[in-house]
């Protein structure tokens, strides 16, 4: 079965590893966190960290819409954003293409680097690892 990657994903305009880039990555969050924004409060929110333009927001946000990581109401006066994927699905998918692509697809190296050991377990130690996870912390 072909793997089929997110619209998003196929991104290589400046993130070539993740398909979204700083900005769009802190608008996300902002609004993965608040579940609902417009412009505005994006622009606020990002103004106390940073000089912005309320337009450069407002671009970037409409970039997401088109990759599909937002949905765009309409009705009000002042477009509503919400996410259109969850902010956990978003991150597993860009920590497996990191994977695939920088560790080769040995999750074990990318486990290692994750955990702070300061050496790689070798692929037994990660699946014994996985599956210790497994029996204790997944419900």
């Amino acid at each position: 079965m072909e793997h089929i990657r997110p619209k998003w994903l196929k991104s290589t305009k400046g993130a070539p590893f993740t398909g979204i880039g700083s900005l769009e990555a802190d608008i996300l969050a902002i609004i993965w966190e608040s579940q609902r924004a417009t412009v505005r409060d994006v622009y606020e929110t990002l103004r106390e960290q940073r000089p912005i333009a309320y337009t450069t927001v407002m671009t970037v946000m409409n970039n997401l819409v088109k990759k599909d990581l937002l949905t765009q109401d309409r009705t009000s006066i002042a477009y509503v954003y919400t996410p259109a994927i969850p902010g956990n699905e978003v991150a597993s998918t860009i920590l497996d293409s990191v994977v695939q692509r920088l560790f080769r697809g040995r999750s074990n190296l990318a486990l290692s680097h994750l955990l702070g050991l300061k050496d790689d377990l070798n692929p037994e130690q990660a699946e014994e690892l996985r599956k210790y996870a497994e029996n204790h912390f997944v419900a």
